[in-house]
């Protein structure tokens, strides 16, 4: 009895274990808490359900069951049943699967499938960013350095350089859009889905111009049902660094008075008796005698604003993408000579007539416009400005200064020049593009788009004429010559470029695991530009200022160009099971650029890769998903020879003495070479790319580009008729670089987080340039570029420290008569006892590009909060700042606080700067030397972003599907050992005359309907 007894209980036991209960839970994504329709949720291999719109989901289950959930693009997981509801589960997107799809040149491969040294750009991740312009959003990118130099609205553009500087010519990459040559930054930002960086052989597919690399961008589709978007941000902007300038009238005059005494003069600029009368006045009339702070007058806090929204969807039949969008800035300047405003339009449709035929359109359109003051050297003027300069007088006039200042005959009036005149850029731009694919027999399909560029400029400037007057007299000045002002200008650009390419595709496969792919083509552009400028002057006044309103022709100008690419080319891919992997691509372009016989150049490439963790010997654990390593060759060419450069040109305006009598005439000014051709860029590449832990992704790439034949500029002696030299293909150069991309993303429980971060290193050297040396190349900086060294290397004197007596100075190599105590110290390094010119040294650094840049960042997400941070430096580089507030007193400006305190004196002469002198008095301490040689590093914190996504419960009653706030703080905070200005303006520039860098604060919101 008691047996049975034990039986019975058993199996109520056993039936209890298998009770089956209704298990529910909502599904969200671990990245940003948005629910996840579609999800599979399988209880066993009978038993299953999919997650809801909102990511809900009920299904039967055994308590102590095993759920497994997957969905395309995130990563599995399992969730033991331990109740009835399970309340929020995440779902980690895969790192693998977000870029499972690349594109690629005239395609798209499977990440896993590549065999190049591609990098990839989800513009999803940059959303509610203040980004004005594509070219920003790409610092961080592994084997890139973007520079921002310049912020003013409208022309706030990066400079890219994809792995180094390959040639003394252009250096800028080639720049598709949806398959057709266009500018990224005439896209609106919000329109683009991903950009592909084509880095190493990969980009060969493009020929003659890819040696700089290529960037592919990819714009938004419509997918699934359809969807209204409506974004907005509003921010504001100010700048991230200025001089720390000396303000106070009166330590100004006494200060630039001790540096003429310093100097040796008798006679100072400013007397007791001057700033006596100056400091007494300043109790009561600050318009005679002002204590000016420029910055504060001129600066203003910018603003920024931006509306985008879009209408999306498709079916089996159709999909289509409408998008409009607005941008609208002031910047930090004064005056109404400041402002951009951007509209865009953007149209994604394709539409599927037959099985076989499919037809598409494309349209991205600008109309933007922007101002700036007529007299574009405001930034200079402002670096000119005095504390003792008059901003108005009391009726509004625009003021100068009573006193006499050397090197200021005109005074340059910030106020003055921000609101006198005006110009303005106005630009239409449009790209339209129509394409079809046809489903040929045998596999194979066909593709053709034709594209069409159009650009349409206005450049309308004009100028009045312009007083300042004297606080104290009342005697105005002629700022501008009535000879030249009032004026207008106006430019008009018309260029249009046709772009038609068609390819054939076949793939198969064979035997279940052979699979090969054949792709031919061919392409035709053609680029036509045309421009024309007239001016005027003779107006009455500024009320007028059309060009028919002057009387007086002043200037005409005009020119026109034409240049044609034929481009034949082809790719073959094969892999072995997914485990080999080969392609082998060629180009054959031919280019108007050249002279007949020198047109047609070609360029194969070979990449081969190897899926070692699909190997029977690598075993199937859990560590590795992917483990590839790669290797590619092939040769890239650039045709960047200026048109025309095979002929002799003939210039007009060349004056001949026929008898007696000079008469007009026309010549050859430059001699030409007939046999230039193409400069050529073979390229190497290794790569390893590992995915484990199904969370951790890394990628590592070492490479080398050698560059033959670059085009230069020859001089040949002047005996030859006084003629320029012919362009040559002399030169060879090397970059030579590794580059690291780390990305890790898990959870714990509600919480989710990533990590990322890359490292690009990259070497440059100049390998021979026939024997020449060319000193200063395309730079206002002391540089050399010469084989052995890096291209527009530093080329200065080497300072050893600083004079502490007359004697020593008299006593060491002769610099200059008035070399004395305080003075820079150089080093005689030709030991002649003389220094000069041939005492400078060769920096190993180069002005141009870093050898590092590096990015690293973060995010949090909890229960629709996200927090997301991303930094982003270079190193290994150095700037050189001269003139205007980097030198003390330069040609009538003022200086930096820094001279107040830490310039050498008699009692101070462990002090960091030499004694204070006049800049441009000063033959010795302002030399071209290493002493003025600062770190261009810098880290900055290049954006961060806190975002909350309303609860979807809040939204369903308005029939809402997402709304989510955010606010951003864009280059808030930099780290530098340079404090004068920002360094990122500073590279390859030699002066603070540049558009300050900007930070901004912004907030918004981001709506789907």
């Amino acid at each position: 009895m008691k047996i049975v007894m034990l039986l019975v209980f058993a199996a109520l036991a056993g039936s209890l274990q298998a009770q089956q209960i209704t298990v529910t839970g909502k599904v969200l994504s671990g990245k940003d808490q948005t629910p996840l329709p579609g999800v599979s949720i399988q209880a066993s291999a009978s038993r299953g359900t999919v997650s809801l719109n909102d990511g809900s989901f009920a299904l039967s289950a055994a308590v102590g069951a095993t759920l497994h959930l997957s969905m395309e693009g995130f990563l599995p997981r399992e969730v033991k049943v331990s109740k009835a509801n399970l309340g929020i589960i995440l779902l980690d997107p895969s790192q693998r699967s977000l870029d499972s799809v690349v594109v690629v040149g005239y395609g798209t491969q499977k990440k896993v499938n590549l065999t190049g040294a591609i990098a990839t750009v989800n513009m999803e991740e940059k959303q509610g960013q203040p980004i004005t312009n594509v070219s920003n959003a790409l610092h961080g990118v592994p084997g890139l350095f973007v520079n921002l130099s310049n912020s003013q609205p409208g022309v706030d553009r990066s400079t890219i350089r994809i792995r180094g500087i390959g040639t003394l010519n252009n250096n800028d990459p080639l720049v598709l859009v949806d398959g057709i040559e266009y500018s990224m930054d005439e896209l609106n930002p919000a329109d683009i889905a991903s950009i592909s960086v084509l880095k190493d052989a990969s980009a060969a597919i493009y020929g003659s111009r890819a040696a700089n690399g290529v960037i592919l961008v990819t714009t938004k589709k419509g997918q699934g049902a359809a969807k209204v978007n409506y974004s907005y941000y509003y921010g504001k902007q100010k700048t991230t660094f200025m001089p720390d300038a000396i303000w106070d009238p009166i330590a100004y005059m006494k200060l630039k008075d001790q540096a003429e005494l310093n100097e040796g003069k008798t006679a100072v600029d400013y007397s007791d008796a001057n700033i006596t009368e100056y400091q007494n006045g300043m109790k009561t009339d600050p318009f005679t005698y002002p204590a000016n702070n420029w910055f504060d007058i001129a600066l203003n806090n910018g603003t920024i604003q931006k509306h985008d929204v879009s209408v999306a969807g498709s079916s089996d039949k159709y999909q289509y993408r409408f998008s409009l969008g607005y941008l609208d800035r002031n910047g930090v300047m004064i005056g109404p000579n400041n402002h951009e405003k951007k509209y865009s339009i953007g149209l994604n449709t394709s539409f599927n007539v037959t099985k076989r035929l499919k037809v598409g359109l494309n349209l991205d359109g600008y109309y933007r416009q922007y101002t700036q003051p007529f007299y574009n050297s405001f930034w200079q003027y402002l670096t000119r400005t005095l504390p003792i300069l008059t901003d108005t007088l009391k009726d509004g006039r625009y003021g100068n200064s009573w006193l006499r200042t050397p090197g200021r005959n005109n005074w340059e009036n910030p106020r003055m020049i921000a609101y006198t005149g005006y110009s303005k850029k106005l630009v239409q731009r449009f790209l339209a593009s129509t394409f079809l694919d046809y489903k040929l027999p045998f596999d194979i399909t066909y593709h053709a788009q034709f594209g069409a560029d159009k650009y349409d400029g206005l450049l309308d400037e004009f100028t009045p004429q312009v007083q300042s007057f004297d606080p104290k007299t009342k005697v105005a000045t002629n700022w501008n010559s009535p000879a030249t002002a009032p004026r207008a200008d106006e430019t008009d650009y018309n260029n249009l470029a046709i772009h038609f390419y068609n390819t054939l595709n076949w793939q198969h496969t064979f035997g279940g695991s052979h699979h090969a792919a054949v792709m031919l083509g061919s392409s035709y552009d053609n680029f036509g530009t045309s421009q024309f400028m007239g001016a005027m002057t003779g107006y009455l006044d500024a009320t007028l200022t059309a060009l028919d309103a002057g009387t007086v022709r002043y200037s005409t100008s005009g020119n026109s160009t034409a240049d044609v690419l034929e481009s034949y080319f082809g790719r073959l891919n094969y892999d072995y099971d997914g485990r080999y992997l080969l392609e082998a691509t060629f180009r054959n372009d031919g280019s108007s650029r050249f002279a007949e016989g020198h047109r047609w150049g070609f360029f194969p490439s070979v990449s081969a890769g190897w899926r070692i963790d699909r190997e029977k010997f690598f075993g199937q654990g859990d560590l590795f998903q992917l483990l590839k390593l790669r290797a590619s060759i092939g040769q890239l060419g650039n045709q960047a020879v200026p048109l025309y450069s095979y002929e002799n040109a003939i210039v007009l305006g060349q004056n001949y003495a026929l008898g007696g009598v000079l008469q007009s005439g026309a010549a050859a000014t430059t001699y030409s070479d007939p046999n230039i051709s193409w400069e050529t860029t073979t390229s190497y590449n290794v790569g390893l790319d590992a995915e484990l832990l199904k969370s951790l992704s890394v990628t590592v790439d070492a490479y080398k580009k050698r560059t033959t034949g670059i085009l230069r500029t020859v001089n040949i002696p002047s005996q030859i008729g006084g003629l320029g030299g012919p362009q040559e293909n002399i030169g060879t150069m090397d970059n030579t670089g590794i580059e690291l991309s780390v990305r890790y993303r898990n959870h714990v429980g509600e919480v989710g987080y990533g990590v990322f971060g890359t490292l690009s290193y990259n070497k440059n050297k100049v390998v021979d340039i026939a024997g020449q040396i060319l000193y200063n190349y395309n730079s206002s900086i002391s540089t050399i570029t010469k084989a052995g060294y890096p291209i527009d290397a530093f080329y200065l004197l080497h300072a050893t420290g600083i004079f502490q007596s007359d004697a020593e100075a008299k006593g060491g190599a002769y610099q200059s008569a008035a070399t004395r105590a305080g003075y820079l110290k150089f080093e005689d390094v030709n030991k002649d006892g003389i220094i000069n010119g041939d005492d400078r040294k060769i920096i190993r650094s180069s002005t141009v590009i870093p050898r590092y840049s590096y990015g690293f960042g973060l995010d949090l997400d909890y229960k629709g909060f996200t927090l997301s941070g991303v930094f982003q430096g270079v190193a290994g580089i150095k700037v050189y700042p001269t003139a205007n507030m980097a030198f003390p007193f330069n040609n009538g400006a003022g200086a930096t606080k820094e001279w107040l305190t830490d310039a050498w004196t008699p009692t101070n002469t462990h002090a960091r700067l030499p004694i204070v002198t006049e800049s441009t008095g000063n033959a010795d301490n302002f030399q071209a030397s290493d002493f003025w040689l600062r770190s261009g590093a810098y880290l900055r914190l290049k954006n961060v972003q806190l975002s909350y996504a309303l609860p979807k419960r809040w939204l369903n009653l308005a029939k809402i599907s997402r709304v989510s706030i955010f606010v951003n703080a864009e280059n808030w905070v930099t780290f530098s050992k340079y404090k004068d200005f920002d360094p990122e303006s500073l590279l390859n520039a030699n002066t603070l005359y540049t558009y300050p860098m900007l930070k901004t604060i912004s907030g918004g919101v981001n709506v789907n309907f």
